[in-house]
């Protein structure tokens, strides 16, 4: 299979999960486990790239970002099928090393890799969304997804206040979501909105 025919074999994969697993409402949390993702892809405002190549992963993703319009796309996310070249820990550093460059510049980075998938034991509703069959993708690839700051940011705000977190698992939340809108809050000196008064993660998904 050529490069290009992968490249597009991929992007019509992701589409497939965001249809499968992200939209379809979630029997775990009551909510569609991204309520936002139906929406991007249906005004066009999702952007997926593949790399093609090995050559050096950041130059692939520093240009795509380079050429990014906001005012376009929402959300990029760039797939790897070259992921075997770096393990979860160093792709972990890849994702620290973008959000410490660009989150200031208002984006911010998550990160999936195939050697550390979702499990039922600790994020069901991503392995489990609901009871017409579990999805699988078919190829395996990294995920870097690439969002507007302020935008993630401000949703999960409004997430908060309508009980989206309420049964998300304690740990999970605290890795995601909470340390993203904490570094957000302390990075552009907000003040805290999204737990309001309570004083544990439990408690603030209540």
């Amino acid at each position: 299979m050529s490069r290009r025919k992968l490249a597009e074999k991929i992007k019509g994969d992701v589409i497939n999960w965001s249809k499968n697993v992200l939209e379809p409402m979630n029997k775990h949390i009551g909510f569609p486990a991204c309520p936002f993702a139906a929406k991007w892809r249906r005004d066009n405002k999702l952007r997926i790239e593949v790399r093609l190549d090995k050559t050096k992963y950041e130059k692939h993703l520093t240009n795509i970002i380079k050429d990014w319009n906001k005012k376009q796309h929402d959300i990029i996310i760039f797939c790897d099928p070259y992921w075997d070249q770096y393990d979860e820990e160093q792709f972990q550093e890849k994702i620290d090393f973008y959000n410490k460059t660009y989150n200031r510049r208002d984006v911010y980075f998550m990160g999936f890799h195939p050697n550390n998938p979702a499990t039922v034991e600790e994020q069901e509703f991503l392995v489990n969304p609901h009871d017409d069959g579990d999805w699988e993708p078919e190829y395996q690839y990294s995920m870097m997804l690439v969002q507007k700051y302020k935008q993630l940011y401000e949703a999960s705000c409004k997430l908060h206040k309508i009980g989206y977190y309420k049964k998300w698992p304690a740990e999970y939340y605290d890795d995601v979501v909470k340390t993203r809108q904490d570094a957000y809050e302390k990075l552009f000196k907000k003040e805290k909105r999204h737990d309001g008064n309570e004083k544990t993660s439990h408690e603030k998904r209540r």
